[in-house]
């Protein structure tokens, strides 16, 4: 991984090689005294990063999301805060396919059985604004951020890993018709597994 550029492109500086982190955990690893009791459940809890080279002055290194701006630290979620303090929360992200969307977290800590009779967890479920997709397929990775809070930055909470397009559409409401909606895991127990 180069910025901007790979040294036969043009001039660019070294960050580092891209490295899987993990891909399925135990429920009962990620959600502890709070995972169900079916010791067959995982957690889809896919995602990569970049251990910056050692030489890599991170005093240079801004958090910058293009189209959102400077962002802040990551949320990390207590499993015992109030469900009100995540459920309709206004979230953003930018994907190499949608570009910059809007949405809300409408569940945490979901166990769903999709259409084909497999049945998952996911840490976060968000749906569109104004009934638009939040995510189109090539937009696994994209970072979920919390919209700016006051005089917050907006901050990194989650990873986003499937949705409507291969998932299929969810009735979320009683009386509604099926909506899309975009799965994510959360970034900060991400973080806090693959430093253990």
């Amino acid at each position: 991984m180069f910025h901007p550029l790979p040294p036969s492109l043009g001039p660019g500086v070294y960050l580092g090689a891209v490295e899987r982190a993990t891909s399925f955990i135990t429920d009962d690893l990620w959600y502890g005294t709070f995972a169900g009791t079916n010791p067959e459940t995982f957690v889809r809890a896919d995602g990569a990063f970049i251990p910056f080279a050692d030489d890599l002055q991170i005093s240079n290194v801004t958090t910058i999301v293009k189209g959102v701006g400077e962002i802040g630290d990551v949320k990390i979620i207590d499993l015992q805060s109030p469900i009100n303090s995540l459920i309709g929360k206004q979230v953003v992200k930018v994907g190499r396919s949608s570009g910059l969307t809007l949405g809300t977290i409408t569940a945490y800590v979901l166990e769903y059985n999709d259409e084909k009779g497999i049945c998952f967890f996911t840490d976060f479920l968000v749906v569109g604004e104004n009934q638009q997709t939040f995510d189109l397929e090539g937009d696994s990775g994209s970072l979920i951020l919390l919209t700016a809070q006051k005089d917050e930055k907006p901050r990194p909470i989650g990873i986003i890993w499937g949705g409507t397009a291969n998932r299929g559409r969810l009735k979320l409401k009683v009386g509604q018709p099926p909506e899309n909606w975009t799965s994510g895991v959360d970034l900060g127990r991400l973080l806090t597994t693959t430093n253990d």
